[in-house]
């Protein structure tokens, strides 16, 4: 099983959804939702043995536009405004989101999947606790963090594993989107961006270690913990090493070439 195995049902999902959140006035101030490749592919995956793949695409949508909400609602500047234009802009902002929000409930009313509505209640609370966290945690350790961060990036995945009984996709889930969000942190300390994450690990670096190799140490940790979950998937180990590989930038026949180097 590779990541080709959902390009089909990747491309469908993406058409499906632009068509739902295809709306003109608010295209012409605010950005088109962005979407996460690998999200569609994971939530197809996790659910392609247990669910009709009508069923396992209109939950994946439903999830899709959850996160386009919440990505919305993130660019609320909370500067003031100081023109009739950005206060538009800002007001349609909100909207676009609160719009995105009632599409997937309409969406899962409408077959009337009440238990994941229940789901993706309880995730929606479980993200803006972690959010309204991260302004308590500047100089807490990094596994708190940890687990705060890989919250925001993945609890409606990670609760609709839970609901499917897909314990080690839970877990798979759980690690793939936080070294995802890891390395984007450490491109972004490579670039002069602060990060409260890549502080909190450069707090707690080895004696000798610099920093580079203290992120990469922590990067290493979620890779393996990931890779060794991984093999409890079977069929699918391969699709989420592919997927690692991509994310770290090489490939398993690099890694092949410098062993034997």
């Amino acid at each position: 099983m590779n990541k080709s195995k959902f390009n089909e049902q990747v491309t469908e999902i993406k058409r499906s959804f632009y068509s739902l959140t295809e709306h003109l006035y608010l295209q012409s101030y605010v950005p088109e939702p962005e979407i996460d490749d690998d999200k569609v592919r994971f939530l197809i995956a996790m659910m392609y043995n247990r669910l009709p793949i009508t069923e396992a695409k209109m939950f994946t949508i439903s999830a899709l536009l959850l996160q386009a909400a919440f990505d919305m609602h993130d660019e609320v500047s909370l500067h003031p405004v100081t023109s009739d234009e950005l206060r538009k802009k800002r007001q349609l902002t909100v909207l676009a989101g609160d719009h995105y929000v009632s599409l997937f409930y309409f969406l899962l009313a409408e077959k009337k999947h009440v238990p994941m509505i229940r789901i993706f209640g309880q995730s929606i609370q479980e993200i803006s606790e972690s959010k309204m966290n991260l302004y308590d945690l500047e100089n807490v350790r990094y596994d708190a963090l940890q687990h705060t961060s890989a919250q925001i990036e993945s609890a409606l995945m990670q609760n609709m594993a839970h609901y499917f009984e897909q314990l080690t996709w839970k877990s798979v889930i759980r690690d793939f989107f936080y070294l995802k969000k890891l390395v984007r942190e450490k491109a972004n300390w490579l670039n002069g961006e602060g990060s409260v994450l890549i502080d909190s690990i450069l707090r707690d670096r080895l004696q000798g270690e610099d920093k580079l190799q203290s992120i990469e140490r922590k990067i290493e940790d979620v890779k393996d913990r990931l890779l060794t979950s991984s093999k409890e998937l079977n069929s699918y180990e391969s699709f989420i090493i592919e997927h690692v590989d991509e994310l770290l930038g090489h490939s398993p026949y690099q890694e092949i070439a410098a062993e034997e180097g």
